[in-house]
């Protein structure tokens, strides 16, 4: 949580740091059920980019997030964002999570990230992985790549959608449809997104460790 008053704003590098989402924010349960075949895209079509692009423009991140970034830097050397990295040694340079000095340093690093709806995504995926830190395990690697992750998500979203004809955004190659998907759902990105994370993470530990014991 970052202090302030509600109608007050704290001031980053880039401008105002993001406020925490409300209850139906970033992992509302919006899109196709588990159980759901298709992908409608004309029933809600545009309107989580749209979000996407909105909430990264306003620096707007998920309640908990700076905390969950805090945790994953516990376990790793750093976090490379964008080819920015924040390293590990942050966490040394603040007493705790919740302080503005901390919350500042990573948006820093988001900024540099020039679409606001690639931005979200990476946010996203920095969530997916602070689940992954909640592993009992010492470290999750060494630096982390998250937009290598996120790709790899994507890639998996295509595998499954080789039926389609899905357009990709030439500026950073993530597919239209994908920055387009509810988190939920079968199609969901928070499903290739963990995916993705495990898949990754689980490269970079000790052979003797096992992720999912």
């Amino acid at each position: 949580h970052i202090p302030g008053d509600a109608g007050g704003t704290i001031h980053s590098l880039k401008g105002e740091l993001p406020r925490p989402q409300t209850s139906d924010g970033i992992l509302s349960p919006v899109g196709p059920g588990p159980g759901d075949g298709q992908l409608h895209w004309e029933d809600r079509q545009g309107q989580w980019l749209r979000r996407r692009r909105l909430d990264g423009a306003i620096n707007r991140a998920p309640v908990g997030f700076y905390q969950k970034v805090w945790k994953i830097l516990q376990k790793c050397h750093g976090l490379s964002i964008d080819g920015y990295v924040l390293p590990s040694s942050t966490t040394r340079e603040v007493m705790t999570e919740g302080e503005i000095k901390f919350a500042v340093q990573v948006e820093s690093v988001l900024n540099h990230v020039p679409q606001p709806e690639y931005r979200q995504l990476l946010v996203e995926t920095v969530m997916v992985l602070g689940l992954v830190a909640d592993v009992d395990v010492d470290s999750i690697g060494g630096i982390i790549h998250v937009d290598r992750i996120l790709h790899l998500a994507n890639d998996l979203f295509l595998s499954d959608q080789v039926q389609r004809q899905l357009t990709k955004d030439p500026a950073t190659g993530i597919c239209n449809f994908f920055y387009d998907s509810a988190p939920s759902g079968s199609f969901g990105t928070m499903t290739y997104l963990s995916k993705a994370a495990i898949t990754y993470v689980q490269d970079f530990l000790p052979s003797s460790s096992c992720l999912m014991q």
